[in-house]
C-alpha cells in the first residue's frame, strides 16, 4: 500500500480528529517523509539523534515557513545527549526519571527556553524498558511539576510486545488512570498520552490517547 493509502486506512480506523498521528521516520527516507507531508502530517517522531538531526536539517528543501514541522524525540535519552536535545525538538517523549528530568530543566534554563516533555512510565514493569514506575512517578511528580523551565505535557508508554489484546489494553488504561490521578491528586492538568504503536494503535484509542506513534503502519516498512 502507498502511504496515501495508509493514512486514509489509519485515519478511518482511529475515527478521532483529535488523536495526533506522529510519523516514526526510524526507518524512512527523505522522500518518504516529503510524501508524508504533503499528505497534511506535521508531526514527526525519531529514535536516533543523529538522524534526526540529519532528517532536520533537510527540512528547509520542502518545509513550508508558514507550516512548519513538529518533530518528537520518542528514543531513549541519554544525559549526555540532553544539551544537544534542548531547543531542538517540539516534545521530548522519553524522560524516564526525576535526575533526566532535573538536567532537562537545567540545559534549558541555561539556554533561556522552555522544553515540552512527556513522563515516561514502564505502567507493564517489564525488566527490558526504561521509564517511572507507578510509585516512582506518583512520589517524585510533586517535585517535577515544581522544575523550571520545563512543562510536562503528560505520559508516554510502550505496550509490551504480545499478541494478547487484554494485556495491552490493561497497560494504556492503567496509564490513562494515573494521569487523571495525578491531576486530580495534584491540582495539575495534563493531557497528553503518548501511547499506541503501528501494531495497537487501535486499542490506544479506545483507551484514550492523544498522540499515535506510527512507523510501520504509514511508511510501509
Amino acid at each position: 500500500m502507498t502511504i496515501k493509502e495508509n493514512l486514509i486506512k489509519i485515519k478511518e480506523q482511529i475515527d478521532n480528529l483529535n488523536v495526533k498521528i506522529i510519523a516514526v521516520t526510524k526507518y524512512a527516507n527523505q522522500e518518504q517523509i516529503f510524501e508524508a507531508y504533503n499528505l497534511g502530517i506535521r508531526d514527526f517522531g525519531e529514535s536516533y539523534l543523529q538522524d534526526a538531526i540529519e532528517k532536520i536539517s533537510r527540512k528547509s528543501q520542502y518545509e513550508d515557513p508558514k507550516d512548519l514541522i513538529n518533530w518528537h524525540f520518542i528514543g531513549r535519552l541519554q544525559k549526555n545527549k540532553v544539551k544537544q536535545v534542548v531547543g531542538k525538538f517540539y516534545l521530548i517523549h522519553s524522560v524516564d526519571s526525576l535526575e533526566l528530568a532535573e538536567l532537562i530543566s537545567k540545559v534549558a534554563d541555561g539556554n533561556k527556553l522552555i522544553q515540552d516533555i512527556l513522563l515516561q512510565v514502564n505502567i507493564s514493569r517489564e525488566e527490558t524498558k526504561t521509564g517511572f514506575t507507578r510509585e516512582y512517578l506518583k512520589d517524585s511528580f510533586g517535585k517535577l511539576i515544581k522544575l523550571p523551565n520545563i512543562r510536562i505535557k503528560g505520559l508516554m508508554t510502550i505496550a509490551p510486545k504480545t499478541d494478547d489484546k487484554n494485556l495491552i489494553r490493561e497497560c494504556f488504561s492503567s496509564l490513562s488512570n494515573l494521569k487523571e490521578e495525578l491531576n486530580r491528586n495534584l491540582m495539575t492538568d495534563i493531557r497528553e498520552l503518548s501511547m499506541g504503536m503501528s501494531n495497537d494503535y487501535k486499542t490506544a484509542v479506545e483507551c484514550g490517547t492523544t498522540m499515535l506513534r506510527i512507523g510501520r503502519g504509514l511508511f510501509d516498512f
